[in-house]
């Protein structure tokens, strides 16, 4: 399912909006087999309206493209389905909708899809799935269409207007439980990488959002991405326990065993527990389904496989290259060759990962860690000098124990809000210098969650 072209910029949110919602609903046919989303668009990237070499990078015999542009008060969907070996069209058609209509052409499409994919009409079974309206307001689906566009870049900004945009469908149709879902994920995804919303402070994340997850579950039991959501927040909700976190997670997978997302997370509560093979599982899972997920190889270089050097290394190697302008992915490798003793290669990530995200407090304490290292300790202590009073990321504190300031990490650490993943985080090659301190052990202990595996 390759991703729509849009005539005009101001229609990207609706060309990408109408492709993932066509992935989503071929996908909930049992006879088809859809390439993620993120890997078709890495292969439209490398090969440009090369249809063949799209088709051979996916692995795949069909291809359906298209194209968005409005005529007027009208939207106009040109959509082909290609035989991806020599690029000749096996059926197509052109649709020209209202706004109103608009809302049911994805079903339209996926049926025609289906069919010819598959061998013959929609199965009873497929048919509730591809005749579902997900709300039948117009101007909610626009909204819900544009939260999609932002909350895929992954940036503080872009979540915050994503978050709103959910709202505003919310607003509109009460009952739309795909965009309820969809701001509660926005609300774990804040939370999960510290993003500051206008509207509330980091600590006060988890609890909205669950309020938001459940409103989604009332409406729809059905939604694996709002008992995904749930998952990860109940985590941090209750980091101690995790109380209902695995289930929710579980429950996500069993309702749609193809979220690739659902694994991904899953496999992040896992190895924070400890419970390494089970989150190994979960995170490869993951890249079955969505081979070129550079968090999921960069989560396993970071807990799953931490300790073997020469495994995280290459697992952060895997991270970069599939997306090498990722802050996220650098900042891992930085880690993971400081680990290995490549010092020099480190500083080459962590300053990088510092120019493509300036002025975050991980990315700079992350160079501060390094720079310790390599010997430069009066920059380092000028980095983490940024950053007074601020416990909010086990990071800063491993920058402390870099430097040399023990105690000062200690005292932030008692002083620390619990975090699911602070257990597991001062298991990291960065605290080792620790091993033995007795206020150390003792807050190993009072952070071990219930459940979790290891010393």
């Amino acid at each position: 399912m390759l991703y729509f072209a849009a005539r005009d910029t101001a229609d990207v949110y609706l060309a990408d909006g109408l492709t993932e919602d066509l992935t989503s609903l071929l996908g909930s046919v049992a006879r088809v087999q859809v390439k993620s989303p993120g890997v078709v668009r890495r292969a439209q990237r490398a090969a440009p309206d090369n249809a063949p070499a799209i088709a051979r990078a996916l692995g795949v015999r069909y291809l359906v493209d298209g194209s968005v542009r409005r005529v007027g008060t009208r939207v106009r969907v040109s959509t082909r389905l290609l035989n991806g070996a020599t690029a000749v069209a096996a059926w197509g058609d052109v649709f020209d909708r209202t706004p109103e209509e608009l809302l049911g052409l994805p079903a339209v499409i996926a049926r025609e899809v289906a069919m010819r994919v598959g061998g013959g009409p929609a199965l009873s079974s497929e048919t509730g799935a591809l005749g579902t309206l997900r709300t039948r307001s117009p101007a909610a689906y626009d909204h819900y269409l544009r939260g999609n566009f932002f909350l895929a870049l992954r940036s503080p900004d872009g979540t915050a207007r994503a978050l709103a945009e959910y709202r505003e469908a919310e607003r509109l149709d009460s009952g739309f439980a795909a965009a309820i879902g969809r701001a509660a994920y926005a609300h774990a995804i804040a939370r999960g990488n510290y993003y500051r919303l206008p509207d509330a402070p980091i600590e006060s994340l988890a609890v909205r959002g669950l309020v938001v997850a459940d409103r989604a579950l009332r409406r729809d039991s059905t939604s694996s991405d709002a008992w995904m959501a749930r998952g990860y927040l109940l985590a941090f909700d209750k980091p101690r326990t995790m109380e209902g976190s695995r289930e929710s997670f579980e429950r996500a997978i069993a309702l749609d065993a193809k979220n690739a997302e659902a694994h991904h997370q899953y496999g992040a509560v896992l190895s924070w527990l400890g419970r390494d093979d089970e989150a190994n599982r979960e995170l490869h899972l993951a890249l079955a389904l969505d081979p070129g997920r550079a968090t999921s190889f960069a989560d396993l270089a970071a807990w799953t496989h931490v300790r073997d050097t020469v495994l995280a290394v290459a697992l952060a190697d895997s991270a970069v290259a599939l997306d090498p302008a990722s802050a996220f992915a650098r900042r891992w490798r930085a880690l993971a060759r400081l680990a290995a003793g490549d010092v020099r290669g480190a500083r080459e990530d962590a300053e990088l990962a510092n120019r493509l995200q300036p002025g975050d407090i991980v990315m700079e304490n992350v160079l501060a860690t390094v720079l310790a290292r390599a010997g430069d300790s009066a920059q380092a202590r000028a980095l983490v000098a940024h950053w007074p009073g601020r416990t909010e990321h086990w990071l800063i504190m491993a920058a402390l124990v870099a430097v040399g300031d023990t105690a000062a990490a200690l005292d932030r650490l008692e002083r620390a809000s619990p975090a699911p993943y602070l257990w597991r985080a001062l298991r990291r090659p960065e605290f080792d210098a620790l091993h033995g301190n007795p206020r150390y052990e003792r807050l190993l202990a009072a952070l071990r969650p219930a459940g979790a595996v290891g010393p």
